[in-house]
């Protein structure tokens, strides 16, 4: 969390410390003026304050747990309510225990009745318009850094819009094209340069107008913006003669659709893929070529936990060009969250898949992981169910860390076998790790696949289908080997429900 995320925290924690207490002395004098309450001075009120503020500072480092001042984002009125109901009742309880404990029976039941309602409502509404005027202030005044890119007369005349646009909402940092234009400054390269430019410039957009860029040109646009978690918006041709119910965003005058290869669903940090096999399958054979050197991961519970409490973790979790949901879990929560497509995607079963129209199509295949008795199991059981599959290699590296002569001979290795898929059978999360190490380096397509070199040999029996199709391939796991699950799934599995239903991250 940034300097400014801090601070804003920070104020809305006090803010909600002080309306509560506030809530409290505007409860007390209401008190004084209702039928019920007569009976009471409103020194009353000035005497038990301290509970007001214990109260308080208990709600606050409740809610500060449940991460509700993680955003500035309203959550929808039923999980809001939930959060501030989840406080009042902890906070209650305090303030019932001390005035037990210290037998102040003379503190007012209807002043407490009267304060717990008040506070709630007054909170909620806090949070309501808070995420309003946040939304507000992010539409004005927010500054999204973004990347022309092509050059042409099109371009030309956004670049001069977005220059005298004076909304703040999108600063243009420069272009990226094969060659400069005279009238366009702050040219910054060929698109060679532009993963670079991503990264050192922090874009978040990167815009293209199509009669000014090559469809191959697109394709490449869409692919690295997709790796970088970037934006991509493309300004049609006939921009002003669009009909769309497709969402258009008005950037500088000129109309613009959002292009990109696959929605993501961020679940605890980690963009997941929205996407089925069907698709995915498609996906991978159509960006093969523009993914050699990249790699694949496959997530469910225990890595999106892990990479949600490590942030070089997530870091490499993020840098993939795709990351598929493997757990059930993680679908379900894209679809609970309007990605009503998102599907299943397991490493195994998509290595199957792409072996299956291997010999029809020529792909060559590497297997790196696991023991050599396990990769010649695979090698005589993969000759026997896809006739003409192009094996070119298998690697089982010591368990132990390489010296950087070993790693650099099976990186020579690898690359010597001209691989299209070089499949990772290392376990989560050291198999991630090695892929964004070798980032680059390895000229195929690395995908992890976890346990699926032990499931195709038959070291490991996989589920039944109706528990894989309930979510409970985990638990059929965790029967088969419980010393060393048990606590990684009670743990992860606990702290997966616990973030993503009862602190809405």
């Amino acid at each position: 969390m940034g300097t400014t995320d801090r601070a804003k925290k920070l104020v809305s924690m006090a803010a909600e410390l002080l309306l509560i207490i506030a809530s409290y002395y505007v409860c007390g004098v209401i008190r004084v003026f209702l039928p019920q309450g007569k009976r009471y001075a409103f020194a009353d009120t000035l005497t038990y304050g301290y509970l007001a503020v214990l109260y308080a500072v208990v709600f606050v480092v409740i809610h500060d747990f449940l991460g509700s001042y993680d955003t500035m984002k309203f959550r929808g009125l039923q999980g809001e309510l939930i959060r501030i109901a989840f406080g009042d009742l902890l906070g209650c309880l305090v303030m019932t225990s001390v005035i037990y404990i210290f037998r102040l029976e003379q503190f007012s039941r209807l002043l407490l009745i009267m304060f717990l309602l008040c506070s709630s409502s007054v909170l909620l509404v806090k949070r309501i318009l808070l995420s309003r005027l946040y939304m507000k202030y992010s539409v004005t005044k927010g500054s999204d850094n973004t990347l022309l890119v092509g050059a042409g007369p099109g371009t030309a005349r956004l670049r001069q819009a977005l220059a005298e646009d004076q909304s703040g909402e999108i600063r243009c940092l420069g272009y990226v094209a094969e060659s400069p234009m005279e009238t366009m400054p702050d040219y910054l390269g060929g698109f060679d340069r532009l993963e670079g430019c991503i990264r050192q410039l922090d874009i978040k957009k990167l815009i293209a107008v199509q009669e000014d860029i090559t469809p191959d040109a697109l394709r490449q646009l869409v692919t690295v913006g997709e790796k970088n978690g970037v934006e991509v918006l493309l300004v049609p041709s006939f921009g002003p003669y669009l009909s769309s119910r497709s969402r258009v965003d008005l950037i500088g005058g000129f109309r613009t659709v959002r292009l990109r290869l696959f929605d993501t669903s961020n679940i605890l940090g980690v963009r997941v893929a929205v996407t089925d096999m069907e698709k995915t399958v498609a996906l991978v054979e159509s960006q093969l070529e523009n993914w050699r050197g990249e790699y694949i991961c496959v997530a469910n519970v225990h890595t999106t936990v892990t990479a949600s409490e490590d942030e070089e973790y997530r870091k490499v979790q993020n840098g993939a060009v795709m990351v598929l949901p493997d757990g059930g879990p993680l679908s379900a929560y894209s679809r609970r969250h309007d990605f009503e497509e998102a599907r299943r995607v397991t490493g195994p079963d998509l290595m199957l898949r792409l072996l299956a129209v291997s010999p029809a199509k020529g792909y060559r295949h590497f297997f790196y992981g696991s023991t050599d008795e396990t990769l010649e199991r695979m090698r005589k059981r993969l000759a026997l169910d896809y006739p003409g599959l192009q094996v070119c290699g298998m690697v089982s590296p010591p368990f132990r860390a390489l010296t950087p002569e070993e790693d650099n001979q099976i990186v020579e290795q690898i690359n010597a076998a001209k691989p299209d898929f070089v499949w990772v059978g290392l376990g989560a999360p050291k198999q991630e790790i090695w892929m964004n190490q070798h980032q680059g380096r390895v000229r195929g397509l690395m995908i992890g696949v976890g346990a699926g070199f032990d499931y195709y040999a038959g070291n490991i029996q996989r589920a039944p289908m109706w528990m894989q199709k309930c979510s409970l391939e985990w638990l059929y796991r965790l029967m088969q080997d419980p010393k060393r699950l048990f606590k990684r799934y009670l743990y992860t599995n606990t702290k997966f429900l616990w973030d993503t239903i009862f602190r809405g991250k």
